[in-house]
């Protein structure tokens, strides 16, 4: 069952200067570098490492990603949108954004958005209306929980539902279920709601063991609820990030009983 889930790459380290040689990866070679050097088959792309890319360049990514058989997945944003106070700006953002998801080949863009709880019901509407941009370009949307102070799992399943149809979902990360102070139970109710859920990891014990939270556990309670979609890594420790997330996916692959590179 374990073995349809795709390890994929959250590309916010690959911003970062690669270790001993001091320089960062040109974007165009990110794809081979991750596909070879992570063993990773999959990419999800900050929109900070692809700002002010032409549309040639997005495209001509996309084609080297197929290539090394690690396409690009999701889009993502950190900075959260404001579909209440400053709706036309936000859709008009939508709709940017899934035009550079269509011309990288991601099926889902992922944003985090402001819903202060009184404002659910308009929140709901306004998304509602602007996935009908995203499906211009068959992107599908992925609402990504903010985590300081975090989002109540219960208030984004309901966002969820709100917005409804086939074409909405969420994408949680272990940080964000550690953040809610019971990430099990966090990931319990999110994860049926779930297109791909951030792996998370910040540094390792010598014992092997992640510190911060249960990275063990969170996988394996992933596994018992039955999720089969995608998982990315997310590192975020300050020590040696290709070692770093060569360390969690050696130990992802454990936990679900895989001992050969993901295909």
């Amino acid at each position: 069952m374990s073995n349809q889930i795709l390890l994929s790459l959250s590309g916010a380290c690959l911003g970062r200067p690669l270790p001993r040689k001091g320089t960062t990866l040109a974007l165009l070679d990110m794809p081979p570098f991750v596909a070879e050097e992570l063993e990773l088959r999959g990419l999800a792309l900050p929109v900070d490492l692809i700002r002010g890319h032409p549309a040639a360049t997005l495209e001509k990514l996309r084609h080297i990603a197929d290539r090394a058989h690690c396409p690009c997945l999701v889009l993502y944003q950190d900075e959260p949108m404001d579909f209440c106070a400053a709706a036309e700006a936000s859709t008009q953002l939508l709709r940017n954004l899934g035009r550079a998801a269509k011309l990288l080949g991601c099926g889902e863009l992922a944003i985090r958005v402001v819903c202060p709880p009184t404002n659910i019901h308009v929140v709901a509407g306004t998304l509602k209306n602007a996935l009908g941009v995203l499906q211009q370009f068959d992107v599908n949307l992925l609402i990504r929980p903010a985590i300081a102070p975090a989002d109540s799992p219960e208030q984004l399943m309901d966002l969820v539902k709100k917005i409804g149809g086939f074409h909405i979902g969420a994408m949680p990360s272990f940080a964000y279920a550690h953040a809610t102070g019971n990430g099990v139970d966090t990931l319990r109710k999110l994860a049926p709601y779930s297109s791909a859920i951030e792996a998370t990891a910040a540094g390792f014990n010598k014992a092997g063991e992640h510190l911060g939270w249960d990275l063990n556990g969170y996988v394996e309670a992933l596994l018992s609820f039955g999720y089969l979609n995608k998982i990315s890594i997310d590192w975020t420790g300050a020590t040696n990030w290709v070692l770093g997330v060569q360390k969690t996916r050696e130990r992802l692959m454990e936990l679900m009983g895989r001992g050969d590179p993901v295909g």
